[in-house]
């Protein structure tokens, strides 16, 4: 698929128009200098064309500390992924030294740039600032603003131009959403999430430094393993809601972590080695448990620990005891940083999957729900008739009853139940519903 990427200075509203073009909130907007730290991609679709969006984030002409530095860094060797750039400008302030100094850049590159003036609702600064515009050399400047909405399907139109000029087909599709795992890796602060998801693409896709809350976007990145493709997601650490101030960035970012996991299918939650399982990695486990979603869980960072060999039935217990209640996921010990452990991820994200949406025989279920009554009768009054799974995704099972409420103690009983006699689907919640037989 065709690469466009969105560059520009700080705060020159990349990030709007970025959510303007693919239709929807995805990249975290604020009047912040520097709010977006990874390159945010999504995909416009504009009548039956297609191409791939990139936002990055500023280009510091002086980079004043290691986020900084990266962040340029990262930018920068982004140009040359990509078929075409939006140089975006700034048309209600005009150009300062930064812009000059990332229009020399781009000139060097020799990147495809169409220059984009933005903030542009109020003609008369934007005519002050016009041979500015012209003097950078990039031809004649698109006006829109992106707040507004305003001149959004002329850039599309000029877009798909450019790209179709360079021979590029923007009329197929490249990816069959239906034949895609999802996968969101979620956890704490600094927990190596944004490292573990450059060691499964094996290239620096994400700033990674050891300042904790570095990630503040949902990054995906869409790769092939053995035939199989995964859109993998790399979400901001969910901080605790006692420590996130109203509409501040933090809270942003929680938000967009969390509506990750909604549109995942495998949720890869990932545990630092050397601080172990916490309050905030089980408030996380249970999101995804609540809303259906098959779990991997990961400790990371093992390289770390001292005779590690020695300490794996500890990790063990330990998972048991923390997180009892999602006690049916595949365990993973990995090391992010020094690319251990990835292959064994990917065959328990597999395995996850396929529990995920796997149906069982009804009368498999009903023989061994009737043997479980044999032996572990079902309290005083409560009688189960019979059982059907009626959905996947998480797998789902309808009881027919004489109408007793089922208590929770003997729910878990049906649903080992059926893990250990029927298929374990190892990975994916199971969710029983009850109904009166009459």
């Amino acid at each position: 698929m065709a690469t466009v990427l969105i560059v520009g200075k700080s705060n020159v509203g990349k990030s709007t128009l970025f959510n303007k073009l693919i239709g929807r909130k995805k990249s975290i907007v604020d009047n912040k200098e520097g709010v977006t730290r990874d390159a945010v991609s999504d995909r416009v679709s504009y009548f039956g064309k297609y191409f791939r969006l990139i936002d990055t984030c500023g280009i510091f002409e002086r980079p004043e500390d290691i986020i900084s530095s990266k962040l340029k860094n990262l930018t920068l060797d982004m140009l040359k992924e990509g078929d075409l750039v939006l140089f975006v400008l700034d048309g209600k302030n005009g150009l300062t030294s930064e812009d000059y100094h990332l229009a020399d850049f781009l000139r060097k590159s020799n990147s495809d740039v169409l220059l984009v003036v933005n903030k542009s609702e109020n003609g008369k600064k934007v005519l002050v600032n016009l041979s500015d515009f012209y003097s950078l050399g990039f031809g004649e400047p698109i006006f829109v603003s992106a707040e507004q909405g305003k001149n959004i399907d002329n850039l599309v139109e000029k877009i798909i131009e450019k790209l179709e000029e360079k021979g590029k087909n923007l009329s197929e599709e490249d990816n069959n959403n239906d034949s895609i795992i999802r996968v969101a890796l979620i956890g704490r602060p600094n927990a190596g999430k944004s490292t573990l998801f450059n060691s499964i693409l094996n290239k620096e896709r994400v700033l990674v430094t050891p300042i904790p809350g570095t990630t503040r976007d949902a990054i995906d990145e869409l790769i092939e393993f053995n035939g199989q493709k995964y859109l993998f997601i790399d979400t901001a650490g969910l901080r605790r809601k006692s420590r996130v101030e109203y509409k501040s960035i933090d809270m942003y970012s929680n938000v967009r972590a969390i509506r990750s996991v909604e549109l995942a299918d495998v949720v890869v939650l990932v545990i630092d080695a050397i601080e172990g399982i916490t309050h905030q990695d089980q408030r996380i486990a249970g999101i995804a448990e609540n809303r259906g979603k098959a779990t991997v869980v990961v400790f990371n960072k093992i390289d770390l620990v001292k005779n590690f060999n020695f300490r794996k039935t500890e990790f063990i217990e330990h998972f048991n005891e923390k997180l009892y209640f999602i006690n049916y996921s595949p365990v993973v010990f990995v090391s992010a940083a020094k690319n251990k452990g990835i292959k064994k991820l990917i065959d328990a994200i597999n395995e996850a999957y396929t529990s995920l949406n796997y149906r069982v025989n009804t009368s498999a279920v009903n023989a061994a729900i009737q043997r479980m009554v044999m032996f572990s009768p079902p309290p005083r009054g409560l009688k189960i008739f019979y059982g059907v799974q009626v959905d996947v995704r998480p797998p789902t099972f309808l009881f027919f009853t004489n109408g007793k409420k089922v208590p929770e103690f003997y729910q878990n009983s049906i649903r080992n139940t059926i893990r250990e006699n029927v298929y374990p689907f190892n990975g994916a919640p199971i969710f029983l519903k009850f109904k009166n037989r009459h």
